[in-house]
């Protein structure tokens, strides 16, 4: 047992001195497995939810908070995103600045259409919690009928960056704005008709 550590390859489990740890997803991460009446993450999680502070300590690479804009190409267009970083001094407000994941969705929605994995021209998308909305102006962009939604003291911000990234004429898809709380009862336009999630019709 070198190094204190045992690894099964059937069972992708491994130990380290107390702790055990499974290794998880595609990439094969490493998270440690809790106990039988251990506490679990969640209470953490919310506790630096309720506190503002990132569950990480690395700031976003691609993005930066103080900004007031930021210019991302994608789809053959340079987008101007506006953010509202005064916005996130507000307790439970983090829609107001763009993050990592919504550049990284993007630019993924983009490859997987341009390497013809992915086909969003004239299917309905809806995205929720939109934020800045970068993730819905790509996906219009890429053909798609999108809806973005979020709360209300959101969408003034969501619609500036919807019809200024979307008044090109030749995007092909089309992005509307729309109010969704969550736990309300959506309106029917967001939820009829049901995908079919490449179900065969014949």
């Amino acid at each position: 047992m070198p190094g204190g550590r045992i690894e099964s390859q059937q069972s992708q489990v491994v130990e380290e001195e107390h702790d055990t740890y499974q290794r998880m997803g595609r990439y094969g991460g490493k998270v440690r497995v809790l106990r039988e009446g251990e506490e679990g993450a969640a209470e953490e999680t919310m506790l630096l939810w309720g506190l503002q502070q990132p569950t990480l300590s690395k700031p976003n690479a691609f993005v930066s908070h103080s900004s007031l804009r930021l210019r991302l190409d994608a789809c053959g267009h340079c987008l101007s995103i506006i953010q509202s970083p005064s916005s996130l001094s507000t307790p439970g407000v983090t829609g107001s600045v763009m993050w990592d994941s919504g550049v990284v969705l993007g630019k993924l929605l983009e490859h997987a259409v341009d390497s013809n994995m992915l086909f969003l021209k004239g299917k309905k998308v809806i995205e929720l919690g939109s934020g800045c909305g970068l993730v819905g102006c790509i996906a219009a962009l890429l053909g798609a009928q999108v809806i973005v939604t979020d709360l209300p003291d959101r969408l003034r911000l969501l619609k500036k960056n919807m019809e200024a990234n979307l008044r090109h004429g030749d995007e092909g898809g089309s992005a509307s704005v729309k109010e969704l709380i969550w736990g309300d009862e959506p309106d029917q336009d967001l939820i009829a008709p049901l995908p079919d999630f490449g179900r065969n019709t014949t």
